[in-house]
Formats: structure tokens, C-alpha cells, sequence
């Protein structure tokens, strides 16, 4: 017999605000640096879900086939191995 798998239980400590922040704290430079017209966009939008009561794990999770894209064409492979880590993880 197989061992159920409840993902309740296995998103306990997770810690998915801190992964999310730290997430974040790497894309911060391509927002300083506009590496893209898409981050003025994605921080608006950030703030209309933080308006609405949305976390930045939802934030990430809405915009994630565009920052997956975004980050391979900047070869950002640090920050696109949390993201996946995340996703992986807590979405």
C-alpha cells in the first residue's frame, strides 16, 4: 500500500514568506536597474494584490510563466532556481 500524501502537513515550515522575500531581495537589482519594461508593471500590480490582501507568494505565483521567461533571458539562474524552489515547494 502506498503512504498518503497530504500536503497540508507537508507545507508545515515551510517558511514560504521568507523564500518569497528572499526572491524578492534578488529581483530587487532588475527593478534598480529596469532590466526590463515588464518590472514597473509587476510592481504596480504587487501593490494592487498587497491592496487586496494578497501575499507575495500569490503575487509570484500569478506572474510565474512571465518570470520564468524573464529570468532565463537575463541568464538569471540564481534567482530562477528559487523561484522554481518555491514553486516546487509551496504552489
Amino acid at each position: 500500500m502506498t503512504e498518503q500524501f497530504d500536503r497540508y502537513l507537508t507545507f508545515k515550515d515551510l517558511n514560504w514568506e521568507e523564500r518569497a522575500d528572499r526572491i524578492f531581495a534578488a529581483l530587487q537589482p532588475h527593478f534598480d536597474q529596469e532590466t526590463s519594461p515588464f518590472w514597473p508593471y509587476f510592481l504596480k500590480q504587487r501593490s494592487i494584490c498587497h491592496q487586496q490582501g494578497l501575499d507575495d507568494l500569490r503575487v509570484l505565483h500569478n506572474f510565474l510563466p512571465t518570470l520564468r521567461d524573464l529570468l532565463e533571458e537575463l541568464d538569471d539562474t540564481e534567482t530562477l532556481l528559487l523561484l522554481e524552489e518555491l514553486e516546487v515547494l509551496c504552489m
